[in-house]
């Protein structure tokens, strides 16, 4: 009996032990994020000549690409490393230190991501992938547009039916400047959501093991809960396929 009593007075030392520190831990990051510690957390903005392909590739970090009234390529990041900029041939690479790195909580630290503004132009090939992070491409024009994540949501705006999308989990918003051609969205588990142009002749084939598919914009009214869909809107000059495992879409 005296060794059970002893063991049940050593669990509730070391649990009231674990919670004192845990909650120790918890009013140092409190009190250094109120003082304004940013810890390893890095805030830079560097310029660079104008490419004909930009590439970004991160593994956590955010990426939001757009235009914006500048000569030069502008990329402002907040990260715990700094990122690696190459340039070669007219390709703008930019890809994510993957050095693990410890960082006290902060409110910079919650900032993390980065931003490309690109002059006006039509560029040969843009390329945004993330494992974890999600990614943001406003009104972008290339000859190639690719778009990837693993768990990453992505909001895409203003692209056209020559872009590449393609997620394993994350949930897809996209908005169509035109819809006049082929193409293929694979977005395994994630939602897939589209806003499509005013004027759309267009094949839908929506293949799901599980996912739902809802939509008035077809000649008829849908609103399926699972397997696979084909439909049509007008004379069906354009052809496009979603393909999910367990995601739902949506198209308006």
């Amino acid at each position: 009996m005296k060794k059970i009593r002893l063991l049940k007075i050593l669990a509730v030392t070391l649990a009231a032990a674990g919670i004192l520190c845990a909650g120790a831990g918890l009013l140092i990051q409190f009190a250094a994020s109120r003082e304004g510690y940013t810890g390893s957390v890095i805030t830079d903005t560097a310029e660079y000549e104008r490419p004909r392909e930009l590439v970004v590739i991160t593994t956590s970090m955010p990426i939001t690409v757009r235009y914006g009234d500048t000569e030069t390529v502008k990329v402002e990041y907040t990260s715990s490393l700094p990122l690696i900029v190459t340039e070669d041939k007219g390709m703008l690479r930019i890809t994510q230190n993957d050095t693990f790195t410890m960082t006290l909580f902060s409110r910079e630290a919650q900032k993390t991501g980065v931003t490309v503004t690109l002059p006006h132009r039509v560029y040969e090939r843009i390329s945004l992938s993330s494992s974890g992070g999600s990614v943001t491409s406003e009104n972008l024009a290339a000859d190639t547009l690719e778009f990837g994540t693993k768990g990453g949501d992505m909001r895409l705006y203003g692209i056209d039916e020559r872009a590449s999308v393609r997620t394993e989990s994350g949930n897809v918003y996209a908005e169509f400047s035109s819809f006049s051609s082929d193409m293929t969205i694979n977005a395994g588990a994630g939602d897939v959501s589209l806003v499509m142009p005013e004027e759309l002749s267009v094949y839908l084939e929506f293949f799901t093991e599980s996912g739902s598919f809802t939509s008035d914009r077809f000649d008829e009214p849908y609103n399926m809960r699972y397997g696979d869909a084909a439909v049509i809107c007008g004379s069906a000059e354009s052809h496009l396929r979603v393909n999910t495992t367990s995601g739902d879409l949506y198209i308006k």
